[in-house]
């Protein structure tokens, strides 16, 4: 567990991964049934919860002080291997699809690690806590058809000695997760239509494609990007349009980087013929950047990315062979490298000024007036790709008063429009609008 008093390893391991272990049918416990959990925080310890254990390790199944939402939390964890669930029986229900969510943590590494939803009158449906960095909560969801009127929710580890999972504030309600995806990929559209394809509806009257699919319940559509495409197909270009296509019929869009001049499948994860002679480290930067182009460009025209799928059908790895499964750190780095750019976005009404020599941290909380501090690192701290010019920290902060840096800083602002990428460094780039404009 994190953060407990007890003596435990930490470190990371990888995802627990989806087992065959089956425990063994439970009891039902008359005593705990109820039509809705009870305890969902753990505030009253173990109490309207069972626990299991074949190996008679029921001692790793224990509540705690250093909950989610509240004081306390459920924790898996022993100091020798073992086997332990922890669980509620549900009974007088209304037949119909539920859904359970919990708040996790994990410090993976774990045979198996897991919520489930069991003897419910249909299919057993789990999912699979992840290990999470710094002692973080996430939250997990996983819904299940109810028929019979009975439901058991389910807290499973299956670990090695040292081995630990948290859990917290459990909800148990009708209905089903809420994303509901009808899509399909329409990449290929475009060059269709300009080779004289026409579609029809079922009735048989000629149309739009994209509006007959959309007016038959399809809500998503896939587009595929591709670096330097020979036909000019599948490019940033083509993509802006598609997406535009889309938003207009009141379509959600998924963008799918497949980090290639033409189609990635497990077969063949090619490399760009711009990047071929490039190693780990500047593929590395390479698709930070392909994917930071692709989604700043949408999200300029209005048409912001739904979905992102970093890479495509990459079973034996991308860019290969850098990107390689035999080398699953470098393969993660990539992967990495693809999901930060669309998580990353500015804070909201805040300024921030960097140059390749300059770095930003956060104030502290608690009612500061001065939203950011500048520190400016020595040239000997700073990589070379990022070492040009000559450091700009200002002195003071910007204010709603303070007329814009000189010529050269990297700055933006709320009061101007998206900043666009400086080509040789990582800082930002800007041309200030006329200080009327403020």
């Amino acid at each position: 567990m994190y953060g407990t008093t007890h003596t435990r390893a930490k470190a990371a391991g990888a995802v627990a991964a989806l087992s065959g272990l089956v425990f063994a049918a439970l009891p039902a416990q008359a005593a705990h049934a109820a039509t809705a959990p009870v305890n969902t925080g753990f505030e009253s310890g173990a109490a309207g919860w069972s626990t299991y254990s074949a190996g008679g390790q029921n001692a790793a199944s224990f509540t705690e002080a250093g909950g989610h939402g509240g004081s306390t939390r459920l924790s898996h964890w022993s100091a020798s291997a073992y086997k332990v669930e922890t669980y509620q029986y549900l009974s007088g229900l209304t037949d119909g699809t539920y859904t359970l969510s919990a708040w996790v943590r994990s410090g993976g590494g774990q045979r198996s690690a897991y919520l489930a939803l069991r003897n419910c009158g249909s299919a057993e449906q789990r999912t699979d806590l992840p290990p999470t960095a710094n002692g973080e909560w996430i939250r997990l969801v996983t819904s299940v058809k109810v028929t019979g009127g009975a439901c058991t929710i389910s807290l499973n580890s299956d670990a090695h000695a040292g081995q630990w999972a948290n859990f917290d504030d459990i909800t148990f309600t009708p209905g089903s997760t809420g994303l509901s995806v009808r899509g399909g990929d329409l990449s290929t559209l475009p060059k269709n239509e300009a080779h004289g394809a026409t579609y029809r509806n079922a009735g048989g009257t000629a149309g739009d494609a994209m509006g007959i699919l959309r007016s038959s319940g399809m809500n998503y559509v896939r587009l595929k990007v591709w670096v330097n495409p020979a036909d000019g197909y599948n490019d940033k270009a083509r993509v802006l349009a598609m997406a535009k296509r889309a938003k207009a019929l009141g379509m959600k869009t998924l963008i799918d980087f497949h980090y290639s001049d033409a189609w990635a499948d497990p077969g063949k994860q090619n490399k760009p013929a711009a990047w071929a002679g490039h190693g780990y480290a500047q593929l590395r930067t390479d698709v930070y950047n392909h994917t930071y182009d692709v989604l700043n460009a949408l999200k300029a025209q209005g048409t912001t990315a739904d979905m992102v799928q970093i890479g495509n059908e990459i079973n034996g790895g991308m860019l290969r062979p850098e990107g390689s499964t035999a080398n699953w750190s470098q393969l993660a780095g990539l992967i990495t490298s693809g999901r930060t750019r669309p998580r990353r976005s500015p804070p909201a009404r805040r300024w921030r000024c960097t140059s390749p020599r300059a770095a930003t941290t956060r104030a502290p909380a608690g009612g500061s007036t001065t939203p950011w501090r500048r520190r400016c690192p020595s040239t000997s701290s700073l990589s070379p790709t990022t070492a040009t010019g000559t450091a700009r920290c200002p002195s003071s902060r910007p204010t709603s008063t303070t007329p814009p840096p000189a010529t050269g800083s990297r700055c933006w602002s709320p009061r101007r429009p998206t900043p666009t990428r400086s080509p040789t460094t990582t800082a930002w780039r800007t041309t200030w609008p006329p200080r009327a404009s403020w």
